[in-house]
């Protein structure tokens, strides 16, 4: 593998019934599928011979020596599931090495996904060790690639240890026990009365806090963790991984995931996607929001997918099965996505343990099947075009979507009561996603922090959906963004506290509400359905409740209203730009029920603010792009049961075409270009992926 080339392969679990051999016929095998990357786990090998001066990473050292001589790089993932095989061999282990449950006791009866107390002093020091060693056995190796430090991520214990931290933490953002009393609503003397606590009546703070606290701990394990491998060898890269997006999926919400954390405390930030845990699987759209989302947590937008599903999870569970369209499908979203590098979980079915007979790309004689097939083809075309996929990064879209993890953790917090409501800020940035992505709008998500230092200015329009948080600082940098000409999208909920719980003064907005010419009468659950003023567009279906809204400006527009006359889209000017507001929860409706007038709608607004980048003539298919300095690479994903042929519209490019070309098979492609728009007439077979590569002259 070289350093221009796009890193392609899989994991190889080592078993200790694996010889030498059997590992290097593996990894041959893998060469041989158009792979140039291997990750091992373990990377620690205790049944090793105890006698040996390497051990135990002999079996490591020897794969590497391997790896050289056929061109393969590796990683060697220091942490996964199973802590006795890793650092914290059981000849090593005490009980108070575990995690402790809320009620006190430990927390050792997972059948997967084990961890121990990450805040335990004995626990770190047997991480530094044990990292420390693998680090100064394996480094000389030109083979090594870089180490995975945390194969997905998870971390609660409620222990002394992390209690302290979190009286630290709080002390730190309060600076005044008398602060943190107003906040939580309590009456505590000194920090260190502070326990954890259950009580939410009087205040949601304790649990928000927790949550909070919960995820930059990960970070800061993770930031301690890299620093053991960079004072031995600074020169790899680490690497650790979620499972799919925070902003995705609310399953794995309690881990906790933090997406921007872990992203920022090492090298490359990685996640595991399993798509298919059913035969439906996971939605189209929903797969394309996950990779959105960890393109975005990222300060390069640089991921990889440091475990893609091979195949059915165990030999009781056939309903997972992968076929290959499906294989492609999930690499070419992964990489038009912003993805720079992608391992399978696994190379070979699982020989023990719950899975076995479960996962791999091979049988289990290590034949090749269909998947090993399409895999291969994919690592062909990777390897042709390494330069533009290497190089090349998603479009900037004309749309942002805010995505606020406080706005998150309140809301956990408010619905702990209404369990059927738990995952309605998700789903609501879910529902707004699909209708974008069933239109071909291309988004980002973006952070109260990054619309606070201004980067929502890359983007014409901002959408928020249930935006319950909305504090000062954040109402006078949405306010800039209208002003300097950019368009906000509100809907359901918009402000209703600030960062510390409190309800704001004046609903909806907080401090923006004296901005938007209308304030907060009630709120109602009944006749939802608003009637547009705009011409063909009839009707919005309402959904969960409607705000009563008294409007006290003659500068706002009602664009549409309930079946009592009363307001429903407000359209308020500020500036050179607007804040429009639907006073229901219109995207958290559309995710459980999409709706063609909803569609018509979003339509409708992207023909006033220009919301999409390129366009097609049938919807069904649906395009990407990644864009560098000599061409772009078009993505166009067919998901239908046919073939379907149509023209595609690109628009800005401004810069003359030389040449058109279908590098995922060989059709002929017919292009034309004037006034800054490229046409392109496509054919995609069923179920494919038509990949499209564009050069500019010169």
């Amino acid at each position: 593998m070289k350093n221009s080339d796009f890193p392609y392969g899989s994991v190889l679990k080592v078993h200790r019934e694996f010889t030498l051999e059997d590992i290097r016929r593996k990894l041959d095998d893998m060469k041989r599928c158009g792979m140039n990357i291997v990750v091992i786990w373990p990377a620690f090998f205790w049944w090793e011979n105890k006698a040996n001066a390497n051990y135990p990473f002999q079996t490591g050292i020897d794969i590497l020596k391997h790896a050289e001589q056929i061109g393969m790089k590796v990683i060697m993932e220091l942490a996964g599931q199973i802590t006795a095989l890793e650092y914290a061999p059981d000849f090593l282990m005490k009980e108070d090495y575990y995690a402790k449950k809320a009620n006190g006791t430990v927390d050792n009866d997972k059948i997967i996904f084990d961890y121990l107390n990450y805040n335990h002093p004995e626990v770190k020091q047997l991480v530094k060790k044990h990292y420390t060693a693998a680090a100064e056995a394996y480094k000389h190796s030109t083979a090594l690639y870089g180490y995975d430090i945390l194969n997905e991520t998870m971390f609660t214990s409620y222990d002394r240890f992390t209690l302290q931290l979190f009286r630290s933490w709080l002390e730190e953002k309060y600076g005044r026990i008398e602060r943190l009393n107003e906040v939580w609503d309590r009456s505590y003397y000194d920090w260190n009365q502070i326990e954890f606590t259950y009580w939410l009546w009087a205040s949601v703070m304790p649990f928000v806090d927790w949550e909070q606290f919960r995820k930059e701990n990960m970070g800061i394990i993770l930031s301690e963790w890299r620093g053991y491998i960079k004072a031995v060898d600074p020169e790899r890269l680490t690497i650790a991984d979620n499972i799919n997006s925070m902003v995705a999926t609310d399953n794995f919400y309690s881990r906790p995931h933090d997406d921007w954390n872990i992203a920022e405390n090492v090298d490359e930030y990685g996640i595991s996607f399993y798509p298919k845990e059913t035969l439906e699987g996971t939605p189209h759209y929903k797969r394309w929001e996950t990779f959105v989302g960890v393109h975005s947590a990222t300060r390069t937008g640089r991921f990889w997918i440091s475990e893609l599903q091979s195949h059915h999870r165990s030999m009781f569970k056939p309903k997972s099965v992968v076929h290959p369209y499906e294989l492609k499908w999930w690499n070419w979203e992964a990489i038009s996505h912003g993805a720079k590098g992608l391992i399978y979980w696994k190379w070979d079915p699982f020989m023990k343990g719950i899975q076995t007979a479960g996962r791999g790309l091979v049988d289990a004689q290590g034949g090749f099947t269909p998947r090993a097939d399409a895999a291969a083809e994919i690592g062909s075309i990777l390897m042709e075009h390494r330069s533009a996929f290497t190089n090349y990064d998603p479009e900037q879209p004309r749309v942002a979507i805010l995505y606020d993890k406080l706005t998150h953790d309140f809301t956990k917090a408010f619905t702990l009561t209404v369990p059927d409501e738990t995952n309605i800020y998700l789903n609501s940035i879910a529902g707004l996603y699909e209708c974008l992505w069933d239109l071909n709008i291309p988004a980002k998500f973006i952070t109260p922090d990054d619309v606070k230092k201004g980067k929502a200015s890359a983007f014409g329009t901002l959408f928020l959906t249930n935006q319950l948080t909305i504090g000062s600082e954040l109402a006078a940098a949405l306010k800039q963004f209208a002003e300097q000409g950019g368009t906000i999208i509100a809907d359901g909920k918009f402000g209703e506290i600030k960062e510390d719980s409190l309800m704001n003064d004046q609903l909806p907005g907080g401090d923006l509400n004296a901005d938007l010419g209308y304030h907060l009468v009630d709120i109602d659950p009944l006749e939802l359905q608003i009637s547009l003023q705009e011409g063909e567009l009839s009707s919005l279906p309402g959904y969960f409740e409607r705000k009563i809204l008294n409007v006290t400006s003659p500068n706002v527009d009602i664009w549409g209203s309930y079946s009592d006359n009363a307001p429903a889209v407000l359209h308020s000017p500020i500036g050179k730009g607007r804040i429009l507001y639907i006073s229901t929860m219109l995207w958290y409706g559309f995710h459980k029920e999409p709706s063609l007038h909803v569609r018509n709608w979003v339509q409708h607004v992207d023909t006033l603010y220009s919301l999409s980048l390129h366009s097609i003539k049938d919807a069904r298919l649906k395009l990407c792009s990644l864009k560098g300095e000599d061409g772009m690479l078009l993505f166009v994903f067919n998901y239908t049961n046919e073939l379907i042929s149509s023209d595609v519209y690109l628009s800005g490019i401004d810069t003359e075409l030389e040449a058109v070309s279908c590098i995922s098979n060989s059709c002929k492609v017919e292009s034309r270009q004037e006034l800054g728009r490229v046409s392109l007439g496509v054919t995609i077979p069923a179920k494919d992926v038509g990949i499209y590569k564009l050069s500019w002259r010169g």
